[in-house]
């Protein structure tokens, strides 16, 4: 029978998160969703306008903390796949929430990035199971192992690949290019694009909802983040900052990007900034 989460297996995790809000923003656009008890994080960042100055990765957070809520009440042991079933039914939870909201016909109805997982546990082994929409994106650092996305965006780069513009190597150059004179100009239009995102939720433009999960090991640390962080920070430099310690990460990156974010920088981006930072240590 699969085992539920339980309080003391949840012991075993460091969870913290951190945000910053843009300075010229009276609430951040992101929305950052920790259940401690549960195994249920996520990030949210707000795509187009307000409903009622309603933020809807606000809207989104909380309807699917809710649902989950819910969910697990009828059935709190399940195992990966099933769980990611449950994701994908909370993010349809979340479009239709958006997607139901009384608007002007002339408004352009607003929308949300999710990056969404639960932690669960099954037979004594720990299970990561994760879903995205948008450029909202989940990592994964293993002890001798880089830094890895576990997540792949919904974004310009994933589409210039898909049309035949850039190859996935050219793709990856570009989008973590550090110095604006490692990019030719033709570089340089692609990069420009970087934050463009072809799906959202609320948007009910997505054909499916990817899912998947994976066995924790010791030691592994999981960071949901909102591109305020991957816009303003390479990967390298995510992996680099984590490396340095395992304590206060989530502010510490957020922090890094927020200052890379005022100065004169290539890689510079104002914007609501978001962490989530996991580490898995059972003992």
């Amino acid at each position: 029978m699969n085992q539920p989460m339980t309080s003391l297996q949840l012991n075993h995790f460091l969870i913290e998160s951190a945000n910053h809000m843009h300075p010229q923003r009276s609430q951040s656009e992101d929305y950052v969703l920790v259940n401690h008890e549960k195994g249920l994080l996520g990030v949210f960042d707000s795509v187009g306008g307000r409903d009622q100055n309603l933020l809807v990765s606000h809207l989104a957070g909380q309807t699917i903390s809710s649902a989950f809520d819910t969910l697990l009440e009828t059935d709190s042991q399940l195992g990966p796949t099933e769980r990611e079933a449950v994701l994908r039914q909370l993010i349809q939870l979340a479009d239709t929430a958006i997607a139901s909201l009384a608007l002007p016909p002339e408004q352009r109805r607003p929308a949300t990035t999710i990056a969404l997982g639960i932690l669960s546990v099954l037979k004594s082994q720990v299970f990561f199971s994760l879903a995205s929409i948008g450029d909202s994106r989940i990592y994964l650092l293993r002890n001798g192992q880089p830094l890895q996305r576990l997540t792949e965006d919904h974004g310009y780069f994933s589409f210039a690949i898909e049309q035949g513009r850039l190859s996935v190597d050219e793709s990856r150059r570009i989008e973590q290019a550090r110095n604006a004179q490692d990019l030719s100009s033709c570089d340089k239009e692609h990069f420009e694009k970087r934050n463009k995102i072809t799906c959202a939720v609320g948007w009910s433009d997505f054909t499916s909802i990817p899912t998947r999960s994976l066995a924790l090991l010791p030691g592994d640390r999981v960071v949901f983040c909102t591109d305020g962080i991957h816009d303003n920070l390479t990967d390298q430099e995510i992996e680099d900052i984590l490396l340095a310690s395992t304590k206060n990460s989530a502010q510490r990156l957020v922090s890094t990007a927020y200052h890379r974010s005022q100065q004169p920088d290539l890689r510079a981006k104002p914007d609501d900034i978001s962490v989530i930072h996991v580490l898995y240590q059972p003992h």
